[in-house]
């Protein structure tokens, strides 16, 4: 297994907090974004490991997962590419850890305590050897979508780093032309057994990390793994009345499936970016206007910006400071198709810091009459 270092590959401390993590991410997702460096290679490798890390520091049951996995490795475990512990240093007597071995040897038992860990981390990879079909892993992905693309709906294409089957081995991990020769450590089974105590125990065989086959010759583009990572262009319509944190499904668009099983789902989260003018208030959408006081006693007719472009406004008169002025069906797509929201126009009323004699002298006949 790679000893990538999550914290570090986003920028930030093991203590971080989730929006910090999330924060770093948004902030290095922007800067190394694929479709911003479409000739840079690094940025299109650091966005994938960006991806990964997020996908597991975002989650806290899989961060908790992987700050024990890393203590694991401090204390001396070794993981193969499929998530097999299969060997340990040899330690002096007792350990911290509780795992005991003679000098320049480990015993049998030294796996005994994180089975369920390593299982539950590499649950994914070590599928990938069974010959049963297993659905593939869904992906998620957050999209910024601009306030007027989330009102009326946007056509977008986004990319996606995902796992796919590697398209020289078609998935088998071997070199095109050769193929694989059962284990003889474990007769193909992928476990070896042994007895600890009274109870008889199973771990990964070490010789073919789990598989039960040996490749002899690997495939050269995905050194025997059989799956590489891609960067996909996806299609993704946003229909018109998104919000913040929804969830767009587009079947078939996650990672591939095991021994031939389906697709997995790509699911898009949407984060609506603010708007200068516009706010949405459910499906009504609001903003304010300011006229200056002769406009609002008088009243006035001005055009006001909607979604769909200018509108006019009437301003009736003796309109008073903070008044709600409505403009139908300028707002947001009912999600029951049973019409339209509106559009609601605060009006603000400016008046003059400084006025002329002639002016004073007006305001007073007028205060008069």
């Amino acid at each position: 297994m790679t000893n990538k270092n999550y914290y570090e590959i986003l920028g930030v401390k093991k203590e971080a907090s989730a929006d910090e993590i999330k924060k770093a991410y948004r902030s290095l997702a922007k800067k190394f974004h694929p479709d911003k460096n479409p000739n840079n290679k690094n940025a299109e490798e650091r966005f994938k490991d960006m991806q990964s890390a997020y996908d597991i520091l975002s989650d806290s049951h899989k961060r908790a997962d992987y700050d024990r996995m890393m203590e694991a490795q401090e204390r001396g475990f070794y993981f193969d590419d499929i998530g097999n512990a299969f060997h340990v240093p040899p330690y002096n007597g007792r350990t911290d850890t509780g795992f005991k071995a003679e000098e320049g040897q480990a015993s049998s038992d030294d796996f005994v305590g994180f089975g369920d860990l390593f299982s539950r981390i590499f649950e994914q990879k070590r599928t990938r050897t069974k010959s049963r079909p297993k659905r593939g892993t869904d992906i998620s992905y957050e999209l910024e979508v601009p306030f007027e693309k989330a009102i009326t709906g946007w056509d977008t294409v986004v990319s996606v780093s995902k796992e796919e089957d590697c398209p020289t081995c078609k998935g088998t991990g071997t070199r095109p032309g050769t193929g694989t020769q059962k284990c003889p450590e474990c007769n193909g089974k992928g476990t070896i057994q042994f007895i600890q105590g009274n109870s008889s125990m199973t771990r990964p065989c070490s010789r073919c990390y789990g598989r039960g086959v040996i490749i002899s010759t690997p495939c050269t583009t995905c050194n025997g793994t059989g799956h590489t990572q891609q960067m996909r262009g996806i299609p993704v319509n946003i229909p018109p009345g998104t919000e913040s944190g929804m969830r767009i499904r587009i079947p078939g668009q996650g990672e591939s499936g095991v021994a031939g099983g389906p697709k997995g789902d790509l699911y898009i989260i949407p984060r609506v970016m603010e708007h200068r003018f516009f706010k949405r208030n459910g499906y009504d959408i609001t903003c304010e206007i300011t006229i200056d006081f002769i406009q609002a006693i008088m009243g006035v007719a001005i055009m006001v910006s909607t979604i769909d472009g200018k509108a006019k406004l009437n301003v009736p008169p003796g309109t008073q400071p903070g008044t709600i002025l409505r403009m139908k069906d300028q707002g947001v797509k009912k999600s029951n198709d049973s019409g339209m929201g509106d559009q609601l126009v605060k009006v603000n009323i400016s008046l003059p810091k400084s006025i002329t004699e002639r002016q004073r002298e007006l305001l007073r006949k007028f205060q008069n009459e």
